[in-house]
């Protein structure tokens, strides 16, 4: 199945169907076990993440820079 999740946001579970959600999952996966493999995985590479929080979160945050670095932002 060919998915395109450019422009869509994610509300809640109703807003994608089966298949879109296992694409993510098995997206997922494949990450996971690419950095457990120790194989480069550079989706992020030259990407910024803005992050804008009405109120503070620092262990979103954290998740999130974290995440930004793993995958070469």
């Amino acid at each position: 199945m060919q998915t395109n999740f450019r422009g869509r946001d994610f509300i809640g579970d109703l807003d994608f169907t089966k298949e879109e959600v296992e694409t993510v999952l098995e997206v997922a996966w494949d990450l996971k076990r690419k950095r457990a493999l120790g194989e480069p995985h550079p989706y992020l590479r030259d990407k910024v993440l803005a992050m804008l929080f009405f109120f503070s979160s620092t262990r979103t945050r954290g998740s999130f820079e974290a995440g930004m670095a793993q995958l070469g932002g």
